[in-house]
């Protein structure tokens, strides 16, 4: 969407906003010439009491963190003009954290499907739970399949500062797609960046925040039964990938058992390229709808297997893809994940 479209909308939001509240009578007034430090809109209101107030407003595309600061820091210049102001900033969406920000910055906020908080005087007005879907166009982009590589990368060793073609080597992604992934976790405040590079500030947050956008169900789960043990099927399946070349790396429960024990799950879960039919096949197992004791994952991408290790003689992926892939489960799963958050990852 076009800023000039936005402008437009954002009035109607706010003029919106604010009919709610029947005694306000608000009026727009004529905006200056435009320059950085000044607003975009300014209406004036009154109050029950007559007393006259000015909400000036600033418009914005992006509602990302570092942007809503910015915008905070112009109005705290530009209100002193202005008898009784009160800010209000208006974009596309408002992120929890963004929302946040701008509560304590004293200063009220409106998205452009309609969730809003405006509080100044005796007037309170707040609305939240609207899905906005320019919100989640920018999160399907930064935790796209290819932007979760750099993501996996970044959260490898928190404290090393990355060159972005070094980073991108790394993940294996091109160079225009990690500056692309840099861009939207600067706005999101989870950068550091200094004359080193750059490196994750805030991981634990930023991994919860991939997590809420993330589904193991990109991925095609296999589900079978089969009548050895455990420890039996885990011998069977790492040697038949070895035989084949074929990349496996336990994960969900049977990670998260030996990362950080936790909870004892009876099952196999692991990732595994290759043919699954053919391995079902030489490992005997039957192929079920439910009660499944064995769950054999199609990645819908590689970089599952980023960092894997091996511990105790199996091939596990990282403590990162297995948080992932275990408080998505829920329940006992979102135990594990949260046992591997505190005795793996340690943030």
């Amino acid at each position: 969407m076009k800023l000039i479209q936005i402008h437009a909308l954002a009035t109607q939001s706010v003029l919106a906003c604010l009919a709610k509240i029947p005694f306000l009578h608000p009026r727009l007034r004529r905006t200056p010439v435009k320059k950085d430090y000044c607003p975009d809109i300014v209406v004036e209101v009154f109050g029950k009491d007559r007393k006259k107030h000015t909400l000036v407003v600033m418009v914005r595309a992006n509602g990302q963190p570092r942007i809503i600061r910015d915008v905070a820091a112009l109005l705290a210049i530009c209100k002193d003009k202005y008898v009784n102001p009160y800010g209000i900033i208006v974009a596309s969406y408002i992120s929890e954290q963004s929302s946040a920000i701008c509560k304590n910055a004293g200063i009220g906020y409106i998205d452009l499907k309609g969730n809003c908080y405006i509080f100044f005087d005796s007037v309170y007005i707040e609305r939240t739970g609207i899905p906005n879907d320019s919100e989640r166009r920018n999160l399907r982009y930064i935790y796209s399949p290819k932007a979760e590589r750099v993501l996996r990368v970044l959260l490898r060793e928190v404290s090393k500062f990355w060159k972005v073609k070094e980073l991108a080597q790394s993940a294996g992604v091109s160079l225009g797609h990690t500056s692309n992934v840099k861009t939207r976790l600067e706005q999101g405040e989870f950068l550091d960046i200094g004359g080193n590079g750059i490196r994750v500030k805030r991981p634990r947050e930023l991994l919860v925040e991939w997590s809420k956008n993330y589904s193991v169900r990109r991925s095609e789960i296999h589900r079978f039964w089969s009548p050895l043990k455990l420890a039996e099927l885990e011998t069977e399946l790492f040697a038949y990938a070895q035989k084949e070349a074929l990349q496996c790396a336990l994960t969900g429960f049977s990670a998260g058992t030996i990362y950080a024990p936790m909870v004892i799950q009876p099952r196999l879960f692991a990732y595994c390229s290759g043919d699954i039919g053919k391995l079902a096949e030489t490992l005997q197992l039957k192929r079920v709808e439910s009660g499944e004791n064995v769950q054999l994952i199609s990645p819908y991408d590689e970089g599952v297997f980023i960092d894997s290790c091996k511990l105790h003689g199996k091939m596990l992926v990282s403590p990162v893809q297995a948080y992932l892939d275990l408080i998505v489960m829920g329940g006992r799963g979102e135990e594990a994940a949260k046992s591997i958050m505190e005795q793996v990852l340690k943030w």
